[in-house]
């Protein structure tokens, strides 16, 4: 099985870390973080540049190497690839696993319908679920509940090798990447929101300052 983890990592932050690894050990598996190379023209494009966010994504998976591994198959691309299209992509490839775990948070799913060819994603793959208090399952439009809910499972396996939705039982870390270069920015302490060597990397490359 493979079990994706995909993000801009903008950066790589200790809720990103948490997550990864409860993930990887309660599924006994390491989870591969999927840099991405562009994001949608609604959302402002990564400050660091891919080779800084990959420098830091490296150095978490040197920490955690049993864990945290690295999926660099998107960073060849120039522009945006919606989720849709990457998990195709994969799945054309003969070596990618017949299960695939796409992690995400609970703002993602109850949202999920907004999603490029949204409906197409549960024929990719699974979904590994990180809820969050402020995103409840009822936030879900009538739609996508009717397609969700019964999909929902609680347990660390999944019985089909597509379509179903594993609800753990972590909770995020309230932090944000948007904060933490925020922070960076206006000088302030960033409270052990990113580990040591991110901190120390950000600051030898003069990473989001005045932004």
């Amino acid at each position: 099985m493979k079990i994706l983890f995909g993000g801009t990592f903008d950066p790589i932050h200790i809720g990103h870390i948490q997550l990864a690894r409860y993930v990887s050990q309660q599924f006994k598996h390491p989870v591969s973080l999927l840099p991405l190379t562009g994001v949608p023209n609604y959302k402002q494009p990564p400050q660091a540049s891919l080779q800084q966010r990959l420098a830091m994504l490296e150095i978490v998976a040197a920490k955690y190497p049993d864990e945290i591994q690295i999926d660099y198959s998107e960073t060849q691309l120039t522009e945006y690839s919606p989720t849709v299209t990457t998990l195709r992509r994969m799945r054309q490839n003969e070596l990618t696993p017949e299960i695939i775990y796409f992690v995400i948070g609970g703002d993602s799913l109850v949202t999920l319908d907004i999603w490029d060819e949204w409906r197409d994603l549960l024929k990719l793959t699974n979904f590994i679920v990180a809820m969050r208090p402020d995103y409840p399952l009822s936030k879900m439009s009538p739609q996508l509940a009717q397609e969700l809910l019964p999909r929902i499972n609680t347990t660390t396996s999944a019985i089909n090798a597509v379509g179903e939705i594993i609800i753990t039982h972590f909770t995020p870390l309230e932090v944000s990447s948007t904060q933490i270069r925020q922070c960076y920015a206006m000088g302030q302490e960033i409270n052990q929101l990113v580990e040591p060597e991110i901190n120390h990397y950000i600051t030898q490359n003069n990473l989001y300052k005045g932004k």
